[in-house]
C-alpha cells in the first residue's frame, strides 16, 4: 500500500465519521484549538495554582505601580489645597512634597528593579516593559515635581 492509498484510506473514515455524527459534540467543539499556541507546562501549573515567576512579577509592578501613584496623588491634592488656603503651614507643606517625591522616586526605583528581572525571565513572546522616569511619571499623572512656595 502506497503513503498515498493510505491517506485516502484516513480521509475516507474521517468523512464517514463525520456524516454519521462521530465528531458532534465532543468538548471545544466549534472553538480554535488554542491550546496549540499555549505551553503545556505552563497550563499544568496553572491548573495546579502556580504560575510562572514572570507572571507573579507583573502582577506585583502593577501594584507597586498603583500604590506609588495613589501615595504621590493625596499628597499632591492635601498640598494644593494647603496651598489654596488651607490651615497647615505652607512652608511644611512644600516640604512634604519634597519628602512625598523623593519617596516617589525611590518607589520608581525598586519598580524598576522589579521590570528589570521581569525583561529577564518573560517570554519574547509577550513582550518586555519600558524602565519609568520618575519625572515622567509625574507628569503623566498631571503632578508637578518642583512647586513654588
Amino acid at each position: 500500500m502506497h503513503l498515498g492509498d493510505m491517506d485516502d484510506l484516513i480521509d475516507q473514515q474521517i468523512k464517514k465519521a463525520r456524516e454519521e455524527g462521530a465528531f458532534d459534540g465532543l468538548p471545544g467543539e466549534g472553538k480554535p484549538f488554542t491550546h496549540l499556541d499555549t505551553d503545556p507546562l505552563g497550563n499544568v501549573l496553572k491548573a495546579q495554582g502556580f504560575a510562572a515567576r514572570w507572571v507573579e512579577l507583573e502582577h506585583e509592578i502593577r501594584q507597586k505601580t498603583e500604590i506609588a501613584e495613589k501615595a504621590i496623588r493625596r499628597t499632591y491634592e492635601w498640598v494644593t489645597q494647603v496651598r489654596a488656603g488651607g490651615n497647615a503651614d505652607r512652608g511644611f507643606a512644600l516640604d512634604e512634597w519634597r519628602k512625598a517625591c523623593e519617596a516617589f522616586r525611590e518607589r520608581i526605583d525598586e519598580i524598576n528593579r522589579l521590570i528589570r528581572n521581569y525583561n529577564l525571565q518573560v517570554p519574547p513572546t509577550i513582550g518586555q516593559k519600558f524602565i519609568l522616569k520618575a519625572d515622567e511619571e509625574l507628569k503623566r499623572l498631571g503632578l508637578k515635581p518642583e512647586l513654588e512656595s
